[in-house]
């Protein structure tokens, strides 16, 4: 069922094809809505769907409101903040202690704030609980959904997403304060992390499915609130009214979730209402953005989060299980395996720079966290921003972890002679496939001596010692120093640009290990 015709089929009888009997269903925001009727025909399916909802009391009125209607509904609930990140934890291991596993995640709910308004993390609310929430919550689920035979997770978008404006600087804080804004941009990041998400589960070889979706135009309790600003009113009240003529039940609305949970859908598709404008009527597959398909964006988003939430995904991180794929991973496995022990884990080396200053380059490990978080403390916002793209500085164990990658090779510069051991400038090469992701943070009092030149030749050196076919370089078109610190390396350099930010791929080799 995987043609246009055969999904709107699909959607037409969408009751026979909820075949979901004794699966698990998680859903949040499910006390009202969109929501709740996906959590309704799920119940009357026979699926036992967990209810994930803010507010206790309204979560267990839905739970009757069900059970009213189906007796023999198994519902379970659980209290779930998603703009706590300590909630979100503790709602994911009360899940995992009563369900060995998980068929269906259905990250569902959604807020529009006001203007100012942070999660309890700090964060933008609308990119807190819209997009941080849910990829923290399927992070932490992620055990048990693979526990279950081929695991869907849905993640519900919206059609604002296509007026979203794609700029990385503004996660998790945007520069403007615009509450629509700030919910057509989560809706946005909503759908990079579904595609990226598609994308490490094809890569891991898992069976699992990530589909996005969106319900069109729904009269649910989304524009409810009564906004304090007279100019938000007045952008609520028309909306409402555009509601009231384009707008579908709840019920119907639903519609693009339960096809995304239960029908033959590939991962990695968009479902949605078919008609006016993409408002109402057939479920059927949707073309998004060309934002939301920006693949250099998503990985940024996806690392960024990661940063920000402390939940990695961990079990996708292994290569796929393809014949060839995995023949090219053992090779550069060894050439990695080769270079690092033959040359890159050597005495520390002494690096005279133009001015005459000395400097100790080596490779670093966890043990240096402590020295690398005094390093980052003592470089200005500007140069964090610079380096993490606009995020913050990265946790301690985020921070171990990008020291002592699995495969890749970090290298710090320590101050020789006026500050002994203290590193002033960190290079960084993280494996992705083939090519090796590289990041660079210079003490801004050790900036244009040289000192970032240096360490990008050395990783160029072991990136193609160890085989890899490209490096990429991610940075904002703003910073003309790590421009022309790339440009200096005299390399055959591929430019692309993507909004504020610049990626710069730097071909090597044919893939095959060489050696020094």
């Amino acid at each position: 069922m995987r043609s246009r015709a055969a999904l709107r089929a699909a959607s037409r009888g969408l009751r026979s094809q909820l075949d979901v009997r004794g699966k698990v269903a998680v859903i949040t925001g499910a006390n009202s809505g969109i929501g709740f009727q996906a959590a309704r025909q799920l119940a009357a399916a026979g699926a036992t769907v967990v209810l994930a909802c803010r507010h206790p009391g309204r979560m267990a009125e839905a739970a009757r409101a069900i059970r009213s209607k189906h007796p023999d509904a198994i519902i379970d609930e659980v209290a779930i903040d998603l703009g706590s990140l300590r909630s979100v934890r503790a709602a994911a291991s009360a899940i995992a202690n009563r369900h060995p596993h998980v068929n269906i995640l259905i990250n569902n709910a959604g807020m529009i704030g006001e203007p100012g308004w942070r999660t309890l993390d700090g964060f933008e609310t609308c990119f807190g609980v819209n997009h941080l929430g849910h990829f923290a919550l399927t992070g932490l689920l992620l055990d048990r959904l693979l526990a279950a035979p081929e695991a869907r997770i849905v993640t519900v978008s919206s059609t604002a997403h296509r007026v979203a404006h794609l700029n990385p600087q503004d996660w998790p804080n945007p520069r403007v304060n615009d509450i629509y804004r700030a919910y057509a941009a989560s809706k946005l990041a909503n759908l990079l992390f579904a595609y990226h998400l598609h994308r490490q589960i094809t890569a891991a070889g898992v069976v699992m499915r990530s589909i996005a979706c969106h319900p069109g135009w729904v009269a649910t309790q989304l524009l409810s609130s009564k906004p304090r600003s007279a100019r938000r009113r007045a952008g609520v009240a028309a909306l409402r009214a555009i509601g009231a003529i384009v707008g579908q039940e709840p019920e119907d609305g639903a519609r693009p979730l339960l096809l995304a949970a239960a029908a033959d859908v590939p991962s990695g598709t968009y479902l949605g209402p078919t008609r006016w404008w993409r408002t109402r009527g057939p479920v059927g597959l949707e073309q998004s953005s060309a934002d939301s398909q920006n693949a250099s964006a998503a990985r940024l988003l996806w690392d960024l989060s990661g940063e920000l939430s402390g939940v990695e995904f961990a079990q996708l991180a292994a290569p796929a299980v393809a014949g060839h794929a995995v023949q090219q991973a053992e090779v550069r496995n060894l050439g990695e395996l080769w270079a690092a022990s033959n040359y890159w884990t050597t005495e520390p080396v002494s690096l005279i720079l133009p001015d005459g200053a000395e400097l100790t380059v080596r490779s670093a490990t966890a043990d240096d966290t402590a020295a690398v978080e005094q390093l980052h403390q003592r470089c200005s916002s500007r140069s964090r921003q610079q380096r993490y793209l606009g995020g913050s500085t990265p946790a301690p164990g985020r921070l171990r972890r990008l020291l002592d990658p699995p495969r890749g090779l970090t290298l710090l510069a320590t101050a020789a002679r006026a500050e002994p051991g203290q590193p002033v400038a960190m290079a960084n090469l993280v494996a992705e496939g083939d090519e090796g992701e590289v990041g660079l943070l210079v003490r801004d009092d050790w900036q244009r001596r040289g000192v970032g030149t240096e360490l990008l030749r050395r990783l160029l050196q072991y990136a193609e010692d160890a085989g890899y076919r490209a490096l990429v370089i991610h940075t904002e078109a703003q910073n003309t120093p790590m421009l022309r610190t790339v440009a200096r390396l005299n390399r055959s350099i591929t430019i692309g640009r993507d909004g504020s930010i610049v990626r710069m791929i730097l071909p090597l080799t044919d893939g095959t290990p060489r050696g020094r």
